[in-house]
């Protein structure tokens, strides 16, 4: 089960890094379930330590509440949407700096609450510039984590270790990231009518 957690978080976690704009333009209810997959991976990850069955679990109910949500809620799907890649976000920076190896570590928790509140508030006026660097760094740091665990003998992907270069590679990845979802925003804008785009940011 391990080994399976391991490449959903790398499989995820590149897909968002890479073309997190495009699969809101293109599939919305798959975007909200990706990071509803990678939010229950990570908590699981935080709360065992792990990425086995509960990791896996969690991941799969996290997948199915945002999915179902974003035909729900859809009137404040952008809301949603902001709220959770805050969340993913604030919890790949716990994962980044350390911070999730401490059970219930306030810093954490705080930092992951602060992340989903200034995502739902940046999301509404930043719209595409909030997915694209949130999904880049998000995924990022997924994709580590998970290589990490799955050969955890290379200090490559080891970001609990304080290295310079796991956070070196993850910051790398994330640059790309940005970069290439910058470069297509326009194109991949132009999948929804002028009036669902929302701010061109």
């Amino acid at each position: 089960m391990s080994l399976i957690g391991s490449l959903l978080m790398i499989l995820t976690g590149l897909v968002i890094m890479s073309f997190g704009l495009f699969i809101f333009y293109a599939w919305l209810p798959l975007l909200y379930a990706i990071v509803g997959l990678d939010i229950g991976l990570m908590l699981g990850r935080w709360l065992t330590g792990d990425v086995g069955a509960i990791a896996i679990v969690l991941g799969i109910a996290g997948a199915v509440l945002l999915g179902a949500a974003s035909y729900f809620l859809e009137p404040y799907r952008r809301l949603l949407l902001g709220a959770s890649v805050g969340v993913l976000f604030g919890l790949s920076l716990a994962t980044a700096f350390n911070l999730d190896t401490v059970l219930g570590a306030v810093l954490a928790r705080i930092l992951v609450l602060l992340c989903g509140v200034l995502g739902a508030a940046f999301v509404v006026r930043f719209f595409n510039a909030f997915v694209v660097g949130a999904s880049a760094i998000s995924g990022a740091t997924m994709a580590v984590a998970g290589a990490h665990h799955l050969l955890p003998s290379l200090g490559l992907f080891d970001l609990a270790s304080g290295d310079v270069l796991p956070r070196a590679l993850t910051l790398l990845l994330a640059v790309l990231g940005v970069i290439w979802q910058a470069q297509n925003i326009g194109k991949w804008a132009e999948m929804l009518p002028v009036n669902d785009r929302g701010p061109a940011a």
